[in-house]
């Protein structure tokens, strides 16, 4: 029984390291996502795209959002 738990942890560190495929992240879209802006029609500064709300049609970033 020993000797079967040993060899099946072998084979699965085996996997892990040689046949497993890491991650890839998409770095093209993230780039891309953090590089548009959009002004804030309320206090009319540029911010990124992902901290920007629309409210009633109008574009307020975060900060002015928190604030109000």
């Amino acid at each position: 029984m020993g000797k079967l738990f040993l060899f099946l942890i072998i084979i699965g560190v085996i996997y892990f390291f040689f046949f497993k495929k890491p991650k890839v992240q998409n770095t093209y879209n993230s780039q891309e996502e953090s590089e548009d802006l959009i002004m804030c029609d309320k206090c009319k500064t540029f911010t990124p795209k992902k901290e920007i709300r629309k409210i009633n049609g109008k574009n307020i970033c975060k900060d002015c959002y928190d604030n109000s």
